[in-house]
C-alpha cells in the first residue's frame, strides 16, 4: 500500500467516527492481536480516539496464546491505552458449540466492560471479506433476503468502521506503518465454516467468477430492500396492536413468516424467533380463536375473531379472594390496578364505574369471575352469563379471563370489571341492581390507575 493508500484507511475510519459520533468519542476495542485488530488500534492512536483495548484469551493454543496477550498489553501500553485482558474458562462451554459460545462470551464481556468504562461503543475490526463470509453463511443456511444486508457499520453498541476496507487492504496498511500483529494458526484449518470459505471456497470461486465478491456485496441492497417492503405490507396490515387476518391470509406462506416476524420484532424487545417457531406461529391463524401460543417469557401469540395479537400470559393480579370492607375504601383503597372511593357528588364519568353505595352489602369482594357466574347488566330486566356479557362486549379472547367482579357479602354482583388491556375505553359494566338514581346520597367510584 502507498503513502495515500495508507492515509486513506485512516480517513475511512475517521469519516466513520465523525458519521456515528456527534463528538470524539470514547471506545472500547476488541484486539485479539491479529492484522486487523492491530490495525484498527494503531488507527485509532493515530487520529488520538480514547480507547480502551480489551483482550480475550481463551488459551486454547498454549504458549501462543499468551504470546497473543503480551503483544496487545505491549502496544496498547505503547501507544498510551488502557488495556484489559480476560481469560474466560473454556470449561464454561461443555457441551455447546465452541465457536459460538466463544463469541457470546466474548460479546457478553466487552459489554460488560463498556458499561464499566462508560465507553460510548465496541469498536470491531470487521472487513469487506467479513462481510462477504458473513452474507454467504447466511445464503448457505437458508436465511431470507432480510438477513442478506449483512453487518451494519453501526449496529446497536457494535461499531465496525473498517467494513468497506479489504482483508488486503488492511494487510498493506499494516505493512506500510510496521504495525505488528500475530497469526492465529488456528485460522488456517478448515474445520470451521468461515476458514472452509476464506481458504478454499473464495479461493477456487475467484477462477471461475471474476468479480463475484462485488455480486455477493449487491445482495445488501437487495436484502435492505427487501426488508423496506415487508415493514410496508406489515404496516398496511397492522392495526395498533392487532395484525389483521382479513389482509394476512392473503399473503403467500414465506411472505406470513416474514410479515409475523416483523410484526412481533417491532411490539416484543429481544425476542429469538427460530425458522421452525415462525412456521409454527403463522399456523395460529388457521387455529379457533383463543388459542395462543409462547413467544418470550410471559408474552404469547393469540389468535383473535379477526386478528392476532401479542399479549401478557398472566391472567390478573388478583389471584385470590379479595374483601374490601368500607372503612377502606374511606380512606381510598387500592387492589391490582383498580382505586375504590366513596364520593357525595353526583355525577357520571366514562372513566370509572359509578354505584349507589346504599344499595351495597359489605364486605365486598373482588374476585376472577368463574364459569357459571351471573349477574343482571345495566338496563337488562333478566340475568346474564358474565362469559355471553364478555362476548357481547367483544371482549378478546386473550383478555376474558382477566376481567374481575365485585360482589356483595350474599355473593350478588354487583359489577363486571373489564381488563385494563382491553384498551378500548370500557371500564366494564354495573349491575342494574345498584345503579344511581335521584335517591344515592353516597357514590362508590372504581377507576383504573395507570401503571407509571
Amino acid at each position: 500500500m502507498n503513502k495515500s493508500g495508507s492515509i486513506s484507511l485512516e480517513e475511512t475510519l475517521s469519516e466513520r467516527i465523525h458519521q456515528s459520533f456527534a463528538s470524539s468519542p470514547k471506545l472500547l476495542a476488541g484486539v485479539s492481536g491479529g492484522p486487523d485488530s492491530m490495525a484498527l488500534l494503531y488507527a485509532l492512536f493515530k487520529l488520538n480516539i480514547e480507547v480502551v483495548g480489551v483482550h480475550i484469551n481463551y488459551g486454547l493454543r498454549g504458549k501462543e496464546s499468551d504470546l497473543d496477550q503480551e503483544l496487545v498489553e505491549g502496544m496498547c501500553f505503547e501507544w498510551g491505552f488502557e488495556c484489559c485482558s480476560v481469560k474466560p474458562s473454556s470449561k464454561e462451554a461443555g457441551s455447546e458449540n465452541f465457536q459460538n459460545w466463544a463469541r457470546n462470551e466474548r460479546y457478553r464481556i466487552f459489554r460488560d466492560l463498556k458499561e464499566e468504562f462508560k465507553a460510548d461503543a465496541i469498536a470491531i475490526a470487521h472487513h469487506r471479506d467479513d462481510q462477504v463470509e458473513t452474507i454467504l453463511q447466511k445464503l448457505f443456511r437458508g436465511s431470507g433476503p432480510e438477513s442478506w444486508q449483512g453487518m451494519k457499520v453501526f449496529e446497536q453498541d457494535l461499531f465496525r468502521p473498517l467494513l468497506d476496507l479489504s482483508k488486503q487492504d488492511i494487510l498493506d496498511y499494516c505493512e506500510h506503518n510496521a504495525v505488528p500483529y500475530r497469526i492465529d494458526g488456528s485460522n488456517l484449518e478448515s474445520k470451521y465454516a468461515r476458514n472452509f470459505l476464506r481458504r478454499e471456497f473464495k479461493e477456487s470461486l475467484e477462477g471461475f467468477f471474476p468479480g463475484w465478491e462485488d455480486n455477493i456485496l449487491r445482495l445488501a441492497s437487495f436484502g435492505s430492500l427487501n426488508s423496506k417492503a415487508i415493514e410496508h405490507i406489515t404496516d398496511s396490515i397492522v392495526n395498533g396492536s392487532e395484525l389483521e387476518l382479513e389482509g394476512y391470509l392473503d399473503l403467500e406462506d414465506d411472505l406470513k413468516i416474514s410479515v409475523l416476524k416483523k410484526f412481533i420484532e417491532k411490539k416484543v424487545k429481544d425476542v429469538s424467533l427460530s425458522r421452525g417457531m415462525l412456521e409454527e406461529l403463522v399456523g395460529l391463524a388457521g387455529s379457533q380463536p383463543g388459542t395462543e401460543i409462547p413467544i418470550s417469557g410471559e408474552t404469547v401469540l393469540v389468535r383473535e375473531r379477526g386478528s392476532i395479537i401479542i399479549s401478557s400470559k398472566n391472567s390478573n393480579d388478583v389471584t385470590s379472594p379479595v374483601k374490601i370492607n368500607e372503612e377502606q375504601i374511606r380512606i381510598g383503597y387500592q387492589a391490582n390496578l383498580l382505586v375504590f372511593s366513596f364520593n357525595d357528588q353526583s355525577g357520571y364519568s366514562t372513566e370509572y364505574l359509578t354505584i349507589d353505595a346504599g344499595k351495597l352489602q359489605f364486605p365486598l369482594t373482588l374476585r376472577a369471575w368463574q364459569d357459571g357466574d351471573r349477574f343482571q347488566p345495566l338496563g337488562m330486566f333478566g340475568s346474564q352469563k358474565i362469559s355471553d356479557h364478555l362476548a357481547n362486549r367483544k371482549v378478546r379472547s386473550s383478555e376474558k379471563e382477566k376481567a374481575l367482579i365485585l360482589s356483595g357479602a350474599d355473593g350478588t354482583i354487583y359489577a363486571l370489571i373489564f381488563p385494563l388491556a382491553q384498551g378500548n375505553g370500557q371500564l366494564g359494566t354495573i349491575s342494574e341492581l345498584v345503579k344511581c338514581t335521584a335517591d344515592t346520597r353516597m357514590l362508590l367510584e372504581i377507576k383504573y390507575r395507570h401503571p407509571e
